[in-house]
């Protein structure tokens, strides 16, 4: 049976564990509120379905970012160099400039 499990597969992800460490996790709670027994083992939860679900969410996450238009940008007054790129016959020499 195959689980849509999103919230563990971001929770995994934000915090950086790895994927083997969340399905052991998540085993362990089927287990413990009765999901899964020594008898029944249809919830298998495998790190495989934990990346498939991973790829997923970030793509999901993306598509919706990239749907946002771009308001405007925003800077904080400070005056920095900016770099400038000159080109001369084939090299490339960077400048600061302000």
């Amino acid at each position: 049976m195959r689980l849509g499990l999103p919230s563990a597969a971001v929770v995994g992800d934000r915090f950086g564990v790895s994927d083997r460490a969340v399905a052991l996790q998540l085993l362990q709670v089927f287990f413990y509120v009765g999901l899964t027994t020594s008898n029944n083992s249809n919830l298998v939860v495998d790190e495989n379905e934990l990346r498939r679900e991973k790829v997923k969410i970030r793509f999901q996450a993306l598509s919706e970012a990239k749907a946002l238009p771009l308001e405007g940008l925003y800077f904080d007054g400070r005056k920095d160099f900016t770099l400038i790129e000159e080109r001369v016959d084939t090299k490339r020499h960077t400048k600061k400039a302000k």
